[in-house]
């Protein structure tokens, strides 16, 4: 099994005036290819989890740059660009491969693309075709686009708010792809539009009662995962709203 892993986000205000440029991802969280050999932090966590995982199954990892921004304005877009070019040029110089790992936010926006994770999502997909298993972890503040959905096979959020469950939610997409890659499950992906703009802490009540019947439903019948995206208030664009998935 031979696994391509791959980091990109930040989470945008868009009414911000403070454009988010390469600096801010310098400053943040940027390494070239070897973000598992650093001490993790939130969005790169995800990828030491892949690749331990995946050297368990002596599987080979081929890691890509991983590149985060603390919250800011809309990205540059030809930072943005830049940066998903950059994975995209690695995922093409690793094929053929397995299955595709990502860390991403959900609530990324630069100039001229409104849903950066679905245009990059789609991307990775024309790259690897429909046989390739593609999966994504997302931040629960993220908007869930019919764009991203159409493009990945499995899409798994954080639960908690504070964000405590990045590594299990990491092992989870792991394992769903990998059973979708063997052959045992076919992911089918349902989103449910809240209609509600919001901000939602987990620890308390009511959310942490939906948090365990979120996890108590999976498992049962034929779910394989459940998933609320809370959505980010502050990224003004179409599909910004609280989802179910």
């Amino acid at each position: 099994m031979k696994t391509f892993i791959a980091c990109l986000g930040t989470e945008t205000n868009s009414f911000s005036s403070m454009p988010t440029g390469m600096q801010t991802f310098r400053d943040s969280m940027y390494y070239e290819r070897d973000a598992t050999n650093h001490p993790p932090n939130t969005f790169s966590l995800p990828l030491h989890v892949w690749r331990k995982k995946t050297e368990e199954r002596q599987g080979e990892v081929v890691e890509s740059i991983a590149a985060f921004a603390q919250p800011g304005g809309v990205t540059v877009r030809s930072v943005y660009e830049g940066l998903r070019d950059t994975i995209l040029a690695d995922l093409k110089a690793a094929l053929p491969v397995d299955i595709v790992l990502l860390s991403l936010h959900g609530a990324m926006t630069a100039e001229g693309h409104d849903d950066c994770e679905g245009d990059f999502l789609a991307r990775v997909r024309e790259i690897i075709g429909p046989g390739v298993v593609l999966g994504a972890e997302l931040d629960l503040h993220c908007s869930i686009t019919p764009v991203m959905t159409d493009a990945a096979d499995v899409l798994v959020l954080f639960k908690e708010y504070p964000h405590t469950d990045v590594g299990p939610r990491a092992e989870e997409l792991f394992d769903i792809c990998v059973r979708t890659h063997a052959g045992d499950i076919k992911p089918v992906m349902a989103v449910h539009d809240c209609k509600m703009i919001s901000t939602w802490r987990t620890p308390f009540e009511p959310m942490k009662t939906v948090v365990a019947e979120m996890q108590a439903a999976e498992g049962q019948g034929d779910v394989l995962s459940v998933s609320f995206a809370h959505g980010f208030p502050w990224q003004d664009v179409a599909h910004t709203s609280a989802k179910m998935l």
